[in-house]
């Protein structure tokens, strides 16, 4: 009877443990077969990542002025754009790029876990980013829009690969909030020293120096002319900074002539006839910024643009 019962215990335990083997052996990892498609697809998307981020890279090197009229140059032109030491964020985005395309291009079972970690990272710094521009920049930047659908688009396509996300997604998140508060402190501890200045200037032999914004000397057209006249009559204003060459750009549209209609706010506290606290007050966080009809307008504008944003026809 014992011996029976030992023979029936011996055979259920073999039962039992034959659905295990079984169960692992399905969870096996194996190649799906659509992978090699979807890392292509990762390959492609990253290929326009480098292309884009490359270009960005270059543009703030260089100071090209960028494609995107509206937001960009504010963006590329700013603080937030660099990294400690002068390094320009995009810079970053395009390693990360390039990464990915090579990961994808690489081994998948040596490359998975990478991939997937890299690309979700990427994700959560986009969405800091696009949260920045959004929320405290009050900026629409196309190209930063879409290098952010890129690095979504990237994390989208491998959503069924397993790997571990949560880590790099929070490193990236501290990363980003770190960085960001940290150039947050720094303009606000620049701007309080040049409020500070003055008062301290009276009481030394020392004045402070103002720098002025570079002279416009682009010729000024009949179309110019009569849209400056017309801002001026509906008492438009013009946000700007003397460091700001997408500023610049947006006054040589007028051309020298025309740009002295214009109703121009020096926001930087440093500039020549400084009005920062008219500025801070309005609530400008980029320049240029145009006010019309009570209505803040972030991003340098095309005279058609302007034109239209403050209803103005052209009679020749």
């Amino acid at each position: 009877m014992r011996t029976t019962s030992l023979l029936l215990l011996a055979w259920a335990a073999r039962a039992l443990q034959a659905p295990r083997v079984r169960h692992r052996t399905c969870l096996k990892a194996t190649p799906s077969n659509d992978e090699p498609a979807t890392r292509k697809a990762v390959a492609a998307v990253a290929s326009i990542g480098v292309a884009e981020t490359a270009y960005l890279t270059y543009s703030k090197l260089t100071g090209v002025q960028g494609l995107c009229a509206s937001g960009c140059g504010s963006v590329l032109e700013g603080p937030y754009a660099q990294l400690p030491g002068g390094i320009p964020l995009a810079s970053v985005g395009l390693l990360a790029y390039a990464a990915v395309l090579f990961l994808a291009l690489g081994d998948p079972e040596k490359t998975r876990k990478p991939l997937v970690a890299l690309t979700s990272a990427m994700a959560a710094a986009s969405v800091c980013l696009v949260g920045l521009l959004l929320f405290w920049l009050n900026q629409t930047c196309v190209l930063c829009f879409g290098s952010a659908t890129l690095c979504f688009t990237n994390a989208w396509l491998l959503r069924s690969e397993k790997g571990s996300r949560a880590p790099f997604i929070a490193a990236t998140v501290l990363a980003a909030l770190v960085q960001f508060s940290t150039v947050a402190g720094n303009v606000a501890l620049k701007e309080a020293r040049m409020i500070v200045q003055p008062a301290v200037a009276a009481e030394t032999t020392t004045p402070k120096q103002l720098f002025s914004p570079p002279p416009v000397k682009a010729a000024t057209t009949p179309k110019a002319a009569a849209l400056a006249k017309h801002l001026s009559a509906k008492g438009a204003r013009m946000y700007g900074a003397y460091w700001c060459s997408h500023c610049f750009d947006q006054k040589s549209a007028f051309g020298s002539k025309a740009v002295e209609d214009i109703d121009y706010v020096e926001c930087a506290a440093d500039g020549v006839d400084s009005q920062r606290a008219k500025c801070d007050r309005r609530g400008v966080k980029g320049y240029p910024t145009w006010d019309i009809g009570g209505e803040l307008y972030p991003g340098e504008k095309s005279l058609d643009e302007l034109a239209e944003l403050s209803g103005f026809t052209f009679k020749q």
